[in-house]
């Protein structure tokens, strides 16, 4: 019996596998003909229809690909010969093919985007009002209807009714001189100034009631989109994606502007009324009633803030993302 070979350290070497028998590799030569691997997720060769798992995990398999590619095509030594034909190019089939398949895939993801832009637009709102007009507007008018007083007057609306009475009071009495109008005697006009109040109360009730309606949907709207952006779905990642590369692709002048209008609107020299404005606006739709001191409290600590970090964020950030943008945004903040 012949002795087994072995290694320099003495171990034995094992034998090789016996050869495979003839035709059991011939299922690799029916691959070509069930897979179209060279297809891009939407296109259909003839007899061939994708299915959409297919197409997304092809896609999926592609971006990966494309993410490890040139990092390991740049770990290639200069000489290397693959190397060098990615980096100048010089196959221009795969040149173009890449270009193509890049195309088409950037063409996917900008779709993918729109369609889950429109789902988060859509969504939130019909949650929103689905919630405050068909669960708890119902629900309201039946507590109003057993205690009118469900939306009593604040303090602030009873003063605000009172100077719209006395400036109606005013008004009669000014048609009256100059008649316009009869002359109104005393039961007359505090009947009249009584119809005058109740429809300012039902006014005031009514938006108070509006204003907690307005509460409830953008709260339940609100919390259904941060539910939304937190599912880690394709179209989530589609939209990141598209809204990147639309800024990346934005030129240095454009990313300046853009930082510029931005940071002036919010934290420019004039934007204390901006923000003010805004503040009432947002208190007002909701119903509250927000004294003058804490809206400049607010307005003299949280623009600051906000600048404070930004100028922090271009010094650091900015700097080392995109030093053309910096560059640019130097020079025309300085004219």
């Amino acid at each position: 019996m012949p002795a087994r070979p072995a290694l320099a350290n003495g171990e034995p070497v094992e034998p090789l596998p016996p050869a495979r028998q003839a035709g059991e590799w011939d299922d690799w030569g029916d691959w070509g003909a069930d897979e179209d691997w060279g297809a891009h997720p939407g296109v259909t060769l003839p007899g061939r229809q994708l299915t959409e798992a297919e197409a997304r995990r092809r896609r999926l398999a592609r971006r990966e690909r494309r993410r490890k590619g040139p990092r390991d095509e740049y770990l290639r030594p200069m000489v290397d010969v693959t190397g060098i034909k990615y980096r100048l190019g010089l196959d221009t089939a795969d040149t173009e093919a890449r270009i193509r398949e890049e195309f088409e895939e950037n063409q996917l993801d900008s779709r993918a985007a729109v369609r889950f832009a429109g789902v988060l637009v859509t969504v939130p709102l019909l949650v929103g009002l689905v919630v405050s007009r068909l669960l708890a507007e119902p629900f309201f008018e039946v507590a109003q209807r057993y205690n009118p007083e469900v939306f009593a007057l604040t303090d602030r609306k009873k003063v605000e009714g009172a100077k719209e009475v006395h400036k109606h009071e005013l008004r009669l009495r000014m048609d009256a001189a100059l008649g316009r109008a009869p002359a109104l005697t005393e039961p007359v006009l505090q009947a009249e100034l009584r119809r005058e109040a109740v429809r300012l109360a039902e006014e005031f009730r009514e938006a108070n009631k509006a204003a907690l309606l307005n509460l409830l949907s953008d709260s339940t709207a609100a919390l259904t989109l941060f539910a939304m952006l937190l599912r880690n779905t394709e179209g989530r990642t589609a939209l990141f994606s598209t809204f990147g590369r639309v800024l990346s692709g934005l030129s240095d002048t454009a990313k300046a502007f853009l930082i510029i209008a931005g940071t002036d609107i919010l934290l420019g020299y004039h934007s204390e009324e901006g923000w003010t404005a805004a503040i009432h606006l947002i208190t007002g739709h909701y119903g509250y009633e927000v004294e003058e001191g804490p809206i400049y409290a607010f307005v003299a600590i949280v623009p600051v803030t906000m600048d404070a970090f930004f100028k922090l964020w271009i010094f650091r950030g900015l700097n080392r993302l995109n030093p053309a943008s910096a560059v640019t945004l130097k020079n025309m903040d300085r004219h």
